[in-house]
């Protein structure tokens, strides 16, 4: 009776592993997917593939935060001819420049290094893994919501937007759908920890709109500029107020301090953009 099980047992695993291998298909240049199968662990797709959790992590969004497959998922593989590598960080650099030097989304690059997920200083001499991308992306033909999420410089652009928070300081929530206390939300904005009290600065000149405890909404002390071209930003989570509503505020002046006010998990700015009040990730516009 239990030798028959785990013949039935070892069956199983091999018609999982046959699967896997037809996924992948005679020519590792082609995108490939597998549909996870009743029993499936991602380490055991990860070994059966032949790369790492983390790497499948960096190109599966729904996996951000999560070793959890569930069956029926279909899971885009990376492509095992462009492997995973390290990066020894050199001195100025930070997590958004390396990420757009090796065409990946800041979100990807922080899937295969989770330890710098919540803030963490990078220090010159660090070695970060640099995730295998999937055929498409190393072609050029990156989907839509990666090219979105490519962070061109980390604290201006050439399009006269300033990263709020001077230095580096990671992005521990990304713009888009997430789970928080087990409800499914949808994340208008990106959560940038740092240190409470950091000092945190206008993106563009504008004209402030809000400067008050906003906490019926959940964002604590807030600050909202409105700008000339119909672009509207906002601080939320903030310690410390430090302009007042009707204020001009001119692109870097301190707007207000990083805090942990309203609903919130620990010091972070939120940073929010909207164009007339329209949601746009803010990763997208540097």
């Amino acid at each position: 009776m239990l030798r028959g099980v785990n013949e039935r047992q070892s069956l199983r695993r091999f018609l999982r592993g046959a699967t896997l291998l037809l996924c992948l298909g005679a020519s590792a240049q082609a995108v490939t997917s597998y549909r996870v199968q009743p029993g499936d662990t991602l380490s055991g797709i990860a070994a059966r593939a032949g790369v790492s959790a983390a790497q499948i992590r960096a190109v599966n969004a729904r996996l951000r935060g999560t070793d959890q497959v569930q069956t029926g998922w279909v899971l885009t593989l990376p492509d095992r001819t462009l492997p995973a590598r390290t990066h020894t960080v050199k001195n100025g650099e930070n997590l958004s420049v390396i990420a757009a030097r090796y065409g990946l989304s800041l979100s990807a690059l922080l899937n295969a290094n989770p330890a710098y997920r919540n803030g963490k200083a990078l220090w010159t001499g660090a070695r970060l893994t640099i995730p295998a991308r999937t055929a498409s992306s190393a072609s050029g033909a990156a989907p839509a919501a990666r090219r979105t999420a490519t962070v061109r410089a980390a604290s201006s652009s050439g399009s006269g937007w300033l990263w709020p928070v001077a230095g580096y300081h990671g992005v521990s929530s990304g713009y888009g759908t997430r789970v928080l206390g087990g409800v499914r939300e949808h994340h208008w904005g990106v959560d940038i920890a740092a240190p409470e009290g950091t000092l945190v600065r206008a993106a563009r000149s504008g004209r402030v709109l809000e400067s008050r405890p906003d906490y019926d909404r959940g964002w604590g002390w807030t600050v909202v500029l409105k700008h000339p071209d119909g672009w509207i930003t906002r601080y939320a989570h903030l310690s410390t107020n430090l302009v007042k509503k009707g204020e001009l505020a001119v692109r870097g002046q301190p707007v207000g301090r990083v805090g942990n006010t309203g609903r919130s998990t620990g010091p972070h700015l939120h940073f929010g953009t909207y164009l007339r009040w329209n949601p746009h990730n803010p990763l997208s516009l540097y």
